[in-house]
């Protein structure tokens, strides 16, 4: 997936490069195109524009003829020189790489040109062209183009004489489609800069996809620290919050604890009240007792009987009784001792 996309990104890249840039592949517009002839030892000068090509004349490789060619050549500057070479010189041969050798496909090729061709890399100047994709086996369909270098050192020995430097080798295919071989040092860098370029290509599509695995995780990262942040910022609330509900649970507590004291052994204070209500204005107490419920009366009333009447006829106090004898006082006044029980 990541060599299609990095393929995919580098032609919509190369379709903005300048056209001059691209000439390796269609050959120079404009250039001074040197036909060598290897059969007669002669060669053939062509002037190039705008692709077209028109004769400066033919001379011998030899130092009269090199002096009539300089004389073909005159002042002219050429942006290119073009070697263009007999019928018979170019090899080719097809072959088949695993797809992920198109990154570095020159490389590869030099690599491993004993393997495919009798040559070493250093003994060929060579291209590779690719002819088929099979993304379904992973394989690539190679065609490469060579022209042993020994059998061009006459041409290229011309050539220097000239001082035209060739940056390209022209040679017709067997089915007669032309084969183009780059060999200038610019050739070489804008190799090296298309291999820059999808290196390049394929380190920020490593980078995009790192960042996208990251990504997610480093939002969560921020939110949590986010979260940490309030957290932090919310803990004296909390403390003092959780300072106050213990408070509240202790008084709660001991509420709870008082009820449950005061439900065992009475209220006094509801029973005095209780008593106070329901004892006649006549009735005076003496002595009041209030213990785990129990209640004992001491005093004096006018009707000593009709008192006992009265808190048993209350709900809040059970089981009253005389706890002694009923005696007479001086004044005429029931003397009593009565026990009972407060209801809680």
């Amino acid at each position: 997936m990541l060599n299609e996309i990095v393929s995919w990104w580098l032609r919509q890249m190369l379709g903005l490069v300048p056209a001059s840039w691209r000439e390796r592949d269609a050959g120079p517009a404009n250039a001074i195109v040197l036909a060598w002839s290897e059969g007669t030892g002669t060669a053939e000068l062509f002037a190039r524009r705008d692709h077209k090509e028109a004769s400066l004349g033919r001379f011998a490789l030899d130092e009269a003829g090199l002096r009539q060619a300089r004389k073909m050549l005159g002042n002219r500057r050429p942006p290119a020189t073009v070697l263009r070479l007999p019928a018979g010189l170019l090899l080719e041969r097809e072959v088949t790489l695993p797809l992920a050798a198109e990154q570095g496909l020159e490389r590869v090729v030099r690599y491993e040109m004993d393997r495919f061709t009798p040559f070493a890399a250093d003994e060929v100047f060579f291209a590779a062209t690719v002819r088929r994709r099979d993304r379904a086996q992973g394989r690539l369909s190679l065609g490469i183009s060579l022209v042993p270098r020994a059998r061009i050192v006459p041409a290229l020995a011309a050539m220097a004489a000239l001082k035209l430097a060739p940056g390209m080798l022209e040679a017709a295919a067997p089915g007669g489609e032309a084969r183009r071989i780059p060999l200038s040092r610019a050739d070489r860098r804008r190799g090296r800069w298309a291999d820059t370029m999808l290196s390049a290509a394929a380190i920020a599509c490593a980078v995009l996809a790192v960042v996208a695995l990251a990504l997610p995780f480093w939002l969560q990262a921020q939110a949590s620290a986010e979260v940490e942040a309030r957290i932090a910022d919310l803990k004296p609330r909390v403390a003092e919050a959780e300072a106050l509900r213990t408070r509240m649970a202790a008084a709660a507590a001991g509420s709870d604890a008082i009820g449950a004291e005061r439900a065992r052994v009475g209220d006094a204070l509801h029973a005095l009240a209780t008593l106070t209500d329901i004892l006649a204005d006549d009735t005076h107490l003496t002595a009041l007792t209030v213990q785990k419920r129990q209640v004992t009366l001491e005093g004096q009333s006018a009707a000593a009987a009709k008192l006992l009447t009265t808190l048993s006829t209350d709900p809040t106090i059970r089981n009253a009784a005389f706890a002694a004898p009923v005696t007479r006082a001086e004044n005429g006044t029931d003397l009593f001792s009565i026990k009972a029980e407060v209801a809680p």
